[in-house]
């Protein structure tokens, strides 16, 4: 039997569901035969791309600031100091990541610290819980976070103190670095967490985490700063805001 046209028309002309694209940390540069918890097991000193942790949503909004340093040299009687530049600025980009979880865990299974607090629900198929989308173990992703602001020690004699981890920052499509490329080397400086709401056991159900990094120019024993010449991402400026008038000077 034919398919009704009105009913075929309506299939062909559903729309696709879009791909959501994802902002995630990388931890670089860590201790020598460190681990970080949460990637691959049996890998000390190796992270590779499974200790690449996405944040659960899109930030709102990003706040991307970055200076140039002129010093004025004053000039007895002139109308302006001259102006030597002396280096550039920092540059630091902040947004706030949000986490949400929308199922409250069993009691019991809280009452055993430093468990997964779904590990009982997620053998249930009719729990309703939907990981890593509607459901998120937030006290897990503020202590992800936090991790990139402690040092940690060395465990032989000397105690050696290693700094925190840098991290690489991706924000797919952004052109977020200087050459257009969608990700950055970057040190966490602030990490502030707003607990929102609660579950009536203390499980926490919406958190805020304020953040802000620094962009780094170092990558392991290397410094690569950051060249004009390699901004090939302006050369398309001009197709859409070229101006029809210039001035000389």
């Amino acid at each position: 039997m034919p398919i009704p046209s009105n009913i075929l028309s309506s299939i062909t002309r559903l729309a696709h569901q879009p791909h959501f694209a994802e902002v995630y940390l990388q931890p670089l540069n860590i201790a020598p035969d460190e681990r970080v918890p949460w990637s691959t097991p049996g890998l000390p000193g190796v992270i590779g791309s499974s200790a690449a942790i996405r944040f659960q949503y899109w930030p709102e909004s990003l706040q991307d600031s970055k200076g140039s340093e002129w010093n004025p040299r004053p000039i007895p009687g002139g109308s302006h100091p001259i102006y030597q530049w002396a280096n550039g600025g920092e540059r630091s980009l902040s947004f706030t990541a949000v986490f949400t979880t929308d199922t409250a865990p069993e009691e019991s299974v809280l009452e055993v610290g430093g468990s997964d607090p779904y590990s009982s629900q997620t053998l249930n198929p009719l729990s309703g819980l939907v990981l890593g989308v509607r459901d998120v173990d937030i006290r897990s992703a503020i202590s992800w976070l936090r991790w990139f602001e402690y040092p940690t020690y060395g465990t032989d004699g000397n105690q050696q103190v290693y700094p925190p981890s840098k991290a690489l920052l991706v924000m797919p499509n952004t052109g977020l670095a200087h050459d257009g490329e969608d990700h950055i080397i970057v040190a966490m400086t602030t990490c502030d967490v707003t607990y929102e709401e609660w579950f009536p056991t203390g499980y926490p159900r919406i958190v805020e985490v304020a953040l802000e990094f620094r962009e780094l120019v170092q990558n392991g024993d290397r410094v690569q700063f950051h060249d004009r010449r390699n901004m090939a991402l302006s050369e398309h400026v001009g197709t859409y805001l070229s101006s029809s008038h210039s001035v000389d000077t």
